[in-house]
């Protein structure tokens, strides 16, 4: 297991009610009933996908939205599951809470499938429809994570990387412009300087800053390898430990792309 710890894996309510307790965000409004949505069983009719239009005096122009390029998933038995789609690599990381597996591109009618030697995960629509096969069966209900709108949520704000951690509880988000750190359950908010995009490659963001504002330091050390948390057993790619002014905090994290 992870650096982290792991003191058992929750329920995937639990699991939502801790994400949107422990890992709050700044005026995060979270919608998430139409994100549970069983994985398995009868196929249903895909979604058109996501677009904002523009419309200027001659014509209507429409764009599709940038999507993050993560899934973060609850499986059976408690577990719970994160992918990274690594377009540039062809090729999709699996982290599971004892595992980390790398899935390649298979062929598909619709959706995006990757397979490896022993796990299989099957999006559809809007990744509302999950397939997931481990050794070669088809397991489930799964349903996307609560999580997983933590993660847009940060992402769409500019994040380049996103951390938590428990006891006591943390979030962190690092980007280009700021980087903001949220303890006692979101009540006290503290921001740093920004870090380039050059000193923290999400795919690979270990590393080691000291970032200074005000009176306040942070060192924040990120090391690359399977954490899990320690409350949901929840993997994640990266161990962070914090210092906020010599007061250590340890958590897990992830880059966002």
């Amino acid at each position: 297991m992870g650096n982290n710890g792991n003191s058992g894996n929750r329920s995937g309510s639990n699991f939502q009610e801790d994400a949107m307790t422990r890992w709050i965000l700044p005026l995060l409004i979270l919608t998430l009933g139409g994100l549970f949505t069983a994985c398995g069983g009868k196929e249903k009719a895909e979604p058109a996908p996501e677009t904002t239009t523009t419309q200027n005096t001659d014509n209507a122009a429409t764009e599709t939205k940038p999507v993050l390029h993560i899934l973060a998933f609850d499986g059976v038995q408690d577990f719970h599951y994160l992918v990274h789609y690594r377009n540039a690599e062809d090729s999709a990381i699996l982290y599971t809470p004892d595992e980390v597996h790398t899935l390649k591109p298979a062929r598909s009618a619709s959706g995006a499938k990757y397979q490896g030697e022993r796990f299989m995960v099957w999006t559809k629509g809007q990744g509302d429809i999950i397939l997931f096969e481990v050794d070669g069966k088809e397991v489930g209900p799964c349903k996307v994570s609560g999580l997983q709108a933590i993660l847009e949520q940060a992402w769409q704000a500019g994040g380049r990387f996103w951390a938590a951690g428990n006891e006591p509880s943390w979030n962190l988000v690092i980007s280009e412009e700021k980087v903001l750190l949220l303890t006692d359950l979101g009540e006290t908010r503290q921001e740093f300087p920004g870090l380039a995009a050059a000193d923290l490659d999400p795919y690979a963001p270990a590393g080691r800053h000291v970032l200074k504002s005000g009176d306040h330091t942070l060192e924040i050390e990120i090391q690359e390898g399977l954490c899990g948390d320690s409350m949901s057993g929840a993997p994640f790619p990266a161990s962070v430990t914090l210092k906020l002014d010599g007061v250590e905090m340890r958590g897990c994290g992830t880059g966002l792309f």
